[in-house]
């Protein structure tokens, strides 16, 4: 494998940027020491806790050490201010004794657990232990009085104390503390000076670090062992103070040094590599003055420094950085780390071409690196092809051609006729021939450097497509595919006639960009990177029949600007994108885009700057170096212990604390006159937080999960939330090639206000009910008078409007003067009768009588009227009044029955005088009428037909006044 170097990132914090010590709580959040205070770190957030006046706070900023405590809380070492617990339950900051008499005293160095809960304090008064109701300070009997640095209990119970002065241990029973004076004069030597680091392996071995002497161990069996690696002058730690020791995952020991980075150290070979601070590698280690390290649960080695906090990842990744440091040495930070092209030779040898002329050969197997810079007018100039001739000398390309000898780095020139001094883009050994692509065609070179050139010729379809030349692809087929920056080329084997394939506007089967790269055959198939997404073709089509499938972004492609791909031995496709680096597998369609969790340090990639290496490994080239991956590489996703947790959480801007926050085993109850809720939340992993991206659910109020975009700081706030139980659902969605999701339940309750418990809810429902009840009714009562009065306004208004209509009826219809049937109403009346009886074919009988004297004179017609009408049948339905008489109509009358009503009008008029008061205005007589009356009947009442028997019209009786003089005779 290649050598690689280690990928440390630095978050920024708020308060001061040195810091000191580090503690991980019971939650899972990250607490650090600092010169300027306490800061409690999610991964995202800063929480700093600073000194106060009142005791509630922290007593000095300057936080010397920390160590987690039992309760979830965190006791702080000050400089000046002794010790301090924080306790969780209030968020407080609770004072120890701080006198040097019967407490701490002012200054503290170091705190370690005494695995009982309680703590051991190293202070500048010498051993205090802590017991664990964590407020009861005690001083061992016999133990040192002078200033402590470091103390440390081990598995055996044993409590070693490194003072100013060496290093003592108590053993369990003992009276007292004794000096250790162990191993040779050498060794004693170290173990009587001042003693600041103290550390057990997981092989029950004391490290004792000490201020200038370098680095001793205490095997569990009393041996001592002094590695020359770690001596006082060995280059990794150049007589520095040893701060800290702490074993790795890997089995290595992080040496943390005070101005000269970190010394990791492998006990099992005696090998040492150093991790410094590297101004120009973002990724590299904070600074070099190291105080403290920490290993958290994912993990994670932090580094206090003197600019800030490192974290480094110590998990196994397939992903590896081969930087300008690790390749030129201590130079390497002035070496421009720009990896400009990557090829590897038959011998496995992987050669780097940079800028400025550089060039890296990397032999894996041996371990063993050697670097050259070109002379001449190649130095200075970008390498950006390299290849192998058939002799094996190694080719490069920078303006014109070079060759290395692969064993002894000799460089020589390779002048070829019309190529000499220009920039060279790509390099292929094809069929014995070497061909080189440059920004003015495509130049064949032969063994006797003879030259072919390819050129775009314009109106010629089978010439190159364009003659900018960005790489070469020999095919198994013995074509030779010609990359472009206007297309692809295919070059024929058995002429000199190109197959051109550009993009198609509209055209989904042509390639997606004209501007390609890379170009990989796997299997039948090849797969072409271009600046509009990733294209795959089969390898061999019939004429004219090429046809193109893409992939792109919308895809799940980490961006549609492809600068390089490689296939492994899996048929998977690695692509270096501009977003990053992206698996496909093409069997299942899964595409994966890898990140800086999976130990991704390199971002951006160079055009087509890609090979494989001797063991299968994919190499990309890029700005920061060279990407190394190992596919085949025995790296599983791993068991996640950190939790997705609420880290912080406000009710209307007070601070809940940490204690009380929900858990997944401890629900929140909150007051019911809350409102404003501000929720915080994280995955407290604190690996590449960037990439994560966080939902959240509230169950009982949010029927949706709202999705945070990547990089932003996972929260929320609700407002006005109704009292109830509610479930908070969280979601962690990590990116890479082991993708997964982190989901957890977290319960919140509200206690509800008194109007939105359960009963008076239901006692307003069911009075709501009541008044609903009773305003339906009052409203229906409403309604039914509402209803009657309208009913009665009707019958009057329809009653009035009868009358009215009856009224003008009558007038239309009698006369106003005698109240009688005007001529028009009596002549309807008696067509009526006259059609009923012509319908039923009976007799119609008609009887009148003629009172116009009365009139005439103005006589009171209303007496003899009444006395006819009471003597004539007056209700039956053929009779009507009409005018100044009264008509009477009968239909269906017998012979022998037409005379009666005749005759009781007759008799209704007796033959006498009618007078008007003592003068005699008239005499009536009453008669049956004859033939001769009949004849004065309207026309249409004469008969009913032609030819009927006279008899048909039945008998009318004809009353008259004589004209109006005194005696006229009422003739019949």
């Amino acid at each position: 494998m290649l050598m690689t170097g280690l990928l440390c990132l630095a978050p920024a914090f708020a308060a001061g940027s040195t810091t000191t010590s580090f503690a991980q709580a019971d939650d899972g959040a990250l607490w650090i020491g600092t010169f300027g205070g306490l800061v409690r770190y999610d991964g995202y957030r800063a929480q700093v806790f600073r000194q106060t006046d009142d005791d509630r706070g922290l007593p000095d900023n300057y936080v010397r050490a920390l160590a987690a405590t039992p309760d979830g809380g965190v006791l702080v070492a000050t400089t000046s201010g002794g010790v301090v617990h924080f306790d969780p339950a209030s968020n407080r900051f609770l004072r120890l004794d701080a006198s040097p008499a019967r407490g701490t005293g002012a200054r503290v160095y170091a705190l370690a657990p005494d695995h009982a809960g309680g703590f051991w304090i190293a202070a500048q008064s010498g051993l205090i232990h802590l017991r664990a109701d964590l407020r009861t300070l005690e001083r061992p009997a016999g133990a040192p009085t002078d200033t402590l640095f470091s103390v440390l209990q081990d598995r055996s119970g044993n409590v070693w104390a490194g003072t100013a002065h060496g290093l003592y241990v108590g053993r369990p029973g003992a009276a007292a503390f004794k000096r250790v004076e162990r191993g040779d004069a050498a060794a004693r030597a170290m173990l009587s000076s001042d003693i600041w680091a103290l550390r057990e392996d997981a092989a029950g071995a004391l490290w004792v670090g000490t201020g200038s002497a370098g680095v001793v161990a205490l095997g569990p069996r009393g041996k001592v062992r002094l590695p020359a690696a770690l001596g006082a002058a060995s280059p990794a730690i150049q007589r520095r103070t040893v701060r800290d020791i702490l074993p790795a995952p890997d089995g290595r020991l992080w040496i943390a040094t005070d101005g000269i980075g970190i010394a990791r150290f492998d006990p099992r070979t005696g090998e040492t590599s150093a991790l410094r601070h590297d101004p120009g590698r973002p990724s590299s280690l904070g600074g070099d003055i190291v105080r403290a390290l920490f290993l958290d649960r994912s993990g994670g080695l932090w580094a206090a420094t003197e600019s800030t906090a490192s974290r480094c990842d110590t998990r196994p990744s397939i992903v590896h950085t081969l930087d300008g440091r690790t390749l030129f040495g201590p130079q390497g930070a002035q070496i421009d780390q720009n990896v400009r092209s990557v090829f590897t030779d038959r011998d496995g040898i992987v050669w780097l071409g940079f800028n400025r002329g550089h060039v890296a050969a990397v032999d894996p197997a041996h371990g063993r690196i050697r670097t050259l810079e070109l002379p001449g007018h190649q130095a200075d100039q970008d390498i950006r092809a390299i290849a192998q001739l058939d002799d094996g000398r190694i080719v490069a390309g920078a303006r014109g051609l070079v060759t290395i000898d692969p064993a002894t780095l000799a460089v020589a020139a390779y002048p070829v006729d019309g190529l000499d001094g220009k920039p060279v883009l790509a390099l292929a050994m094809y069929r014995h021939t070497l061909m080189a692509g440059a920004y003015d065609g495509l130049y064949r070179i032969d063994a006797d450097r003879h030259v072919r050139v390819y050129r775009h010729v314009a109106g010629d379809p089978h010439s190159l497509p364009d003659d900018q030349v960005r790489n070469i692809v020999p095919m198994p087929d013995g074509r030779a595919w010609i990359a472009t920056t206007n297309g692809l080329g295919i070059l024929s084997a058995d002429s000199d006639a190109f197959e051109t394939w550009r993009n198609v506007p509209g055209d989904a089967t042509s390639l997606p960009q004209n501007y390609l790269g890379s170009i990989v055959p796997v299997g039948d198939q090849v797969w072409i990177g271009t600046y509009g997404g990733l294209a795959r073709t089969p390898l061999t089509v019939p004429a004219g029949t090429r046809r193109f499938t893409a992939v792109r972004a919308r895809d799940g492609l980490g961006s549609d600007n492809v600068a390089a791909v490689l296939p492994d031995a899996h048929g998977r496709l690695w692509a270096a994108t501009a977003d990053g680096l992206s698996v496909i597998d093409p069997a299942s369609g899964v595409i994966r885009t890898l990140g800086l969790r999976d130990g991704l340090a390199v971002r951006f990639y160079n055009h087509r700057t890609a090979a494989t290496g001797p063991e299968g490994e994919l190499m990309f080239g890029g700005l920061d170096g060279l990407a190394v991956i190992e596919p085949d590489a025995p790296v599983e996703a791993g068991r996640l212990d950190a939790p997705l947790a609420i880290t912080a959480m406000t009710a209307d801007e007070r601070a809940i604390p940490f204690a009380q926050l929900p858990t997944p085993g401890h629900a929140l109850t909150l007051p019911g006159d809350t409102h404003a809720l501000r929720i915080r939340f994280a995955l407290l992993d604190f690996t590449a937080s960037a990439d994560v991206r966080y939902s959240y659910r509230l169950d009982g109020f949010d029927q949706h999960w709202t999705t945070l975009e990547a990089g932003a700081r996972p929260g929320t706030i609700y407002t006005n939330l109704p009292g109830g139980d509610y479930v908070l659902r969280l979601r962690a969605s990590i990116p890479g090639l082991h993708a997964r999701a982190v989901e957890t339940a977290l319960s919140l309750s509200i206690a509800p206000l008194w109007w939105e418990r359960g009963w008076v809810r239901a006692a307003l429902a069911l009075l709501a009910i009541v008044l609903l009840l009773g305003v339906m009714q009052l409203r229906t009562r409403y309604l039914q008078r509402r209803a009657a009065e309208l009913g009665r306004l009707v019958l009057e208004r329809t009653s009035e409007l009868q009358a009215a209509n009856e009224q003008l009826r009558r007038l239309a219809s009698t006369d106003e003067l005698t109240g009688l049937l005007n001529r028009r109403a009596l002549m309807q009346q008696l067509e009526h009768e006259y059609a009923a009886a012509r319908q039923q074919g009976t007799p119609l009988s008609i009887v009148m009588l003629d009172l116009d004297a009365f009139r005439a004179r103005l006589l009171p017609q209303h007496r003899p009227r009444r006395a006819l009408r009471r003597r004539g049948n007056h209700d039956h339905p053929g009779a009507r009044r009409h005018g100044d008489g009264d008509a009477r109509g009968r239909a269906d009358a017998r012979s022998h029955r037409r005379h009666r009503p005749a005759a009781r009008h007759r008799h209704a008029a007796p033959d006498r005088e009618h007078r008007r008061g003592h003068a005699a205005v008239g005499r009536a007589r009453a008669g049956l009428g004859g033939p001769s009356r009949r004849r004065a009947l309207p026309r249409q009442a004469r008969r009913p037909q032609h030819g009927r028997a006279r008899d048909r019209l039945s008998a009318w009786l004809c009353l008259s006044y004589a004209g109006g003089a005194p005696g006229t005779e009422l003739r019949g």
